[in-house]
């Protein structure tokens, strides 16, 4: 899943279930995961739904089982090393099970025309920063967010299209000890485009829960309903369920003419550019220009408002401000009653969503249980 400014995009961890599943389920994804060339099975490969807490991995004979909770549409990662990422995108409208044939290939991607940059020299070490900033953000929870397995990131820098590139050898491990979340994360693109001046990143994650006595467990709750309410996901689930105005949402539409932007100071009534989507579980947001998006329920705090990069546009008070636009060519983005979207990399965000990256980022199956309670 993307955003922007510095795009994001986005997509989170494994929490690593029984082989074969022990709670019964009328959702199930059961396959076996194969060499392509050879047809040799490949035994623990790491089998999840993106942005989930759902994963396993696969038996000594490459088989698997998951069993997921409800029903909607999922992206189905399968990842072996040295071998290409698998997805197949999963829709559950009805109680099934959906048998896959995972025949994954190897890996023989090829950099060329770039300056390679894997030396773990003291260059090596501004990169990674960069990246860890680019990536975790910098937001308070991002900054109690640790990349455990740093040794398998590399940097290459396009001299000729000034295009600035990080691989993952692995999948990147995060620790977030804001949300309590450990994050797998199958990084698959990062780029930082220096002449258009934005960058962008997109992968697969998947979550398990870290361990922690009452007290921090307690913390993480608080912190997940933080980071969710008023997050994209949170948007668009609302957006979907009709419910921007109770949620605190408040929409305006933005021109840029002549190289000025021009903000309409009236509330936008964004119910009237959504339409039925491809399946009879999603809807599409048809829309030109930019919109921006101030969620009215939580206060910028100072640590935020001090790296927020605000556009000239102003805004009343220090509410949470975002915008995001459609990249050209595009004309609608389409979307779950979870948040759940199925063409992430078709939009980009800026402001206030555009600083909460893989640090505030919630799985698409976080249930608010607080606010249930109350």
């Amino acid at each position: 899943m993307i955003r922007v400014q510095t795009l994001t995009l986005a997509f989170l961890f494994i929490v690593t279930l029984s082989v074969f599943g022990q709670n019964a389920s009328q959702f199930v994804i059961k396959g076996n995961v194969a060499d392509k060339q050879t047809g040799e099975t490949l035994p623990y490969a790491s089998v999840f739904l993106a942005n989930t807490t759902v994963g396993t991995v696969s038996n000594h004979q490459g088989d698997f089982v998951l069993n997921v909770p409800k029903s909607g549409s999922y992206d189905l990662i399968i990842k072996f090393a040295g071998y290409k990422t698998f997805t197949q995108s999963i829709q559950f409208f009805e109680p099934q099970t959906i048998v896959v044939t995972a025949k994954l290939d190897v890996d023989t991607r090829q950099v060329s025309g770039v300056t390679v940059m894997a030396k773990k020299d003291e260059k090596w070490r501004r990169n990674l920063e960069d990246f860890k900033i680019g990536f975790l953000g910098t937001s308070p929870f991002a900054e109690q967010c640790k990349i455990l397995n740093e040794e398998v990131i590399d940097f290459y820098f396009d001299e000729e299209n000034n295009i600035f590139e990080a691989f993952a050898s692995e999948p990147l491990i995060i620790e977030n000890k804001a949300l309590g979340y450990k994050i797998k994360y199958v990084l698959e693109g990062y780029y930082v485009y220096f002449n258009e001046k934005y960058s962008s990143y997109w992968g697969y994650p998947s979550y398990e829960e870290l361990r922690g006595d009452k007290r921090p467990k307690a913390r993480w709750l608080k912190n997940r309903e933080i980071a969710y309410l008023g997050s994209v996901d949170h948007f668009f689930s609302s957006l979907f369920n009709n419910n921007l105005k109770k949620d605190g949402y408040v929409v305006q539409m933005a021109r840029d003419i002549e190289g000025k932007r021009y903000l309409d100071r009236n509330e936008l009534d964004l119910y009237q550019f959504v339409k039925p989507g491809a399946t009879e579980n999603s809807k599409r947001l048809e829309f030109e220009h930019i919109l921006y998006v101030t969620y009215t329920k939580e206060l910028v705090s100072e640590e935020m408002g001090s790296v927020i990069n605000v556009s000239k546009v102003p805004v009343s008070g220090n509410k949470q401000r975002s915008q995001f636009y459609l990249l050209e060519g595009k004309t609608f983005i389409e979307f779950e009653k979870n948040g759940y979207v199925y063409n992430p990399l078709d939009y980009l965000v800026a402001d206030y969503w555009a600083i909460e990256k893989m640090g505030d980022l919630m799985p698409i199956d976080y249930i608010n249980t607080r606010s249930t309670d109350k």
